[in-house]
């Protein structure tokens, strides 16, 4: 009997997709200097998988995060926190082609959300001590703000990627 919901060739594109966002997040253990940078990028590869399927990308941020919590567990938070909400944001948010504005909002809560979390609850300063030693409502506009710059861009980018690899891909 064969499940028709999932198929070979999806579970193989989606293994790829969290090979792919693991191997970037822990380039920074890897590469010092260079491998930071790039670990930012693996915010890609779950918007690539959930644009093709949200529940695809849900699978590639938990099994990244396991990747991540077994090759380099500091960089988790970041990445469970940050990078895998957003990435999950915008990708959702262009499967269902919600319009830019709610995938940008949702992307940039998710952010917000997180940072907060990272500052607030874990301890860790997100954007130095100054803000981590301010209260919630001072650094929540700073937060915000950055937040929302920061998924517009990366929705943008995505949509972008997205458009080119159609082209040559089907996804």
């Amino acid at each position: 009997m064969k499940n028709k919901n999932v198929s070979v060739t999806d579970l193989v594109r989606y293994s790829l997709l969290a090979s792919l966002t693991g191997l970037l997040q822990v380039s920074a253990a890897l590469f010092p200097g260079p491998g930071n940078m790039l670990s930012f990028f693996s915010t890609l590869p779950i918007a690539l998988a959930a644009y093709i399927s949200p529940s695809g990308g849900l699978a590639c941020a938990v099994i990244s995060g396991w990747l991540t919590l077994v090759i380099r567990p500091v960089g988790l938070p970041a990445f469970a926190l940050i990078m895998a909400p957003l990435g999950l944001a915008a990708g959702t948010g262009l499967h269902y082609s919600v319009k830019r504005s709610g995938a940008i909002l949702a992307g940039a809560a998710a952010v917000t959300a997180g940072l907060l979390f990272i500052t607030y609850v874990l301890g860790f300063p997100a954007f130095g001590y100054s803000l981590e030693q301010s209260t919630i409502l001072v650094a929540l506009p700073f937060y915000a703000s950055f937040s929302l710059v920061y998924s517009y861009a990366w929705y943008n980018f995505i949509k972008k990627v997205i458009s080119r690899l159609t082209r040559f891909i089907k996804l």
